[in-house]
Order: C-alpha cells, then sequence, then structure tokens
C-alpha cells in the first residue's frame, strides 16, 4: 500500500467529544473521525490534530494539511472502515490505540498505531503510525 495512504487513515482517527469516560470519548472520536473523512472536508479532520503533531515519515500537522486537501481533491468519494483492535488508557490523559483501517474504493489497508492526548479537555492525535509486530 502507499504510504499517503496509510497517513490518510490515521489522519481519519481524529476528533472530539466532551461527554462520558475516556474510553467512550476515544471512541466517539474514531466515530466521528470516519464521518469527517467521509465528508472530505481537511479543515474538519485537522481541527482534531494537535499542534505538535509528528509522525515517522516526519510529517507535521502543516504538511498533513497540505497531503489532506490534496488526498481528497483528488477523491472525490471516500468511505473509511474502522476496526478498533485495542483500546488503552495506560495514563491519565493518554490513550494508545491499535486499528484496523480499510479506505474504499481504493481498498488500501493498514493497521495503525494511534496516539491520542488529552489537551484542553479534547481529545487530539499526536502520533500515527504504521503499526510495528507485537
Amino acid at each position: 500500500m502507499k504510504f499517503p495512504a496509510v497517513l490518510t487513515l490515521s489522519i481519519l482517527l481524529a476528533a472530539c467529544t466532551d461527554r462520558g469516560s475516556d474510553d467512550e470519548q476515544v471512541r466517539a472520536v474514531l466515530a466521528s473521525a470516519e464521518q469527517a473523512a467521509e465528508e472530505r472536508d481537511a479543515s474538519d479532520v485537522l481541527e482534531h490534530i494537535a499542534t505538535g503533531y509528528s509522525d515517522s515519515r516526519g510529517f507535521d500537522r502543516t504538511q498533513l494539511q497540505t497531503f489532506l486537501r490534496g488526498y481528497f481533491l483528488a477523491n472525490p468519494k471516500v468511505e473509511v472502515l474502522l476496526d478498533i483492535e485495542s483500546l488503552e488508557l495506560p495514563v491519565p490523559g493518554l490513550a494508545q490505540v491499535r486499528a484496523d483501517v480499510t479506505v474504499l474504493p481504493a481498498g488500501d489497508r493498514a493497521t495503525l498505531d494511534v496516539e491520542l492526548r488529552q489537551q484542553d479537555g479534547e481529545w487530539r492525535i499526536v502520533r500515527a503510525d504504521r503499526a510495528r509486530e507485537r
């Protein structure tokens, strides 16, 4: 699979909510991210990315914005299928998620390790990388 598709999948995991337990909030983030990506609005997706975002490819928040705009422009229809394999809350304000993500119609698929942190009361994605085997 091409890395841009994997990167897009990771970005699609960002959104926010402010009700329920931390576990429920993180799950709501993921559900909201699916919808935001399917609506192809880079600005809405980026609202949920931490200002200090970084990944193993060297992308920061600004580079993600540029990438998302191009990806959504090139793909007039995006459908996201998200399956959470695990969700851990090792310390307050930190969530670690492993998820299988498929983007259709391209069929791009990846397993991602995503780290979210609670900032100003909202969960934001701070890192997303292709998963390593455990």
